[in-house]
């Protein structure tokens, strides 16, 4: 049975603890259609024929309007938000009960995105968030390594024990040059 993933309404609103989230369009401007076509490397003359173009995005803003969150369509939290914030509504509206993702953790997660964003701290507070984002990479990194294809993983072995192989190889021949030379001085 192929289910299809529901995904946030453009233009509706949902409320999340103390916030606002909703999907809409947004026109970019001819700044930015620029800069994103450099980026791409799109040559000048298809250029001429293009159309500026609207992206989606999620905004999470908080009720009294002092503050929001923009993501733009790409962004990992766009598509977190987009996939799973539904799921969170409709379980929660059906009393279903999720191990996590529910509509409390993303206005949790919305609150601390706004106390990270609102609060400078010292250069101990900024060296803890840097530690902790360290940390986060490390873990990230390791369980990607951790799941990573058999194949691949037999792949680079081969490659590292061919480097060494050849390292050991160059070494050899570096220690026989040093001999003749060595016996040709003795001679």
């Amino acid at each position: 049975m192929n289910e299809s993933v529901k995904t946030l309404e453009f233009g509706k609103k949902y409320r999340v603890g103390n916030f606002i989230v909703f999907k809409f369009t947004k026109t970019l401007k001819k700044k930015e259609v620029e800069h994103l076509r450099n980026q791409m490397g799109i040559p000048e003359d298809i250029r001429k024929h293009l159309q500026r173009a609207q992206l989606p995005f999620i905004k999470i803003e908080a009720i009294s309007g002092i503050w929001a969150m923009e993501y733009a369509c790409g962004a990992m939290l766009y598509s977190l938000l987009d996939t799973l914030l539904p799921k969170a509504f409709e379980a929660e509206k059906n009393g279903v009960e999720l191990e996590a993702d529910s509509v409390a953790d993303f206005a949790h997660l919305f609150a601390m995105m706004y106390t990270d964003t609102c609060v400078l701290g010292d250069s101990i507070y900024q060296a803890d968030k840097a530690n902790a984002l360290n940390a986060l990479m490390a873990r990230q990194k390791a369980f990607a390594a951790s799941i990573e294809a058999p194949e691949e993983k037999a792949k680079d072995d081969e490659i590292l024990n061919e480097q060494k192989e050849n390292a050991e190889h160059k070494a050899k021949i570096i220690d026989m040059a040093a001999a003749i030379k060595e016996g040709g001085q003795n001679a």
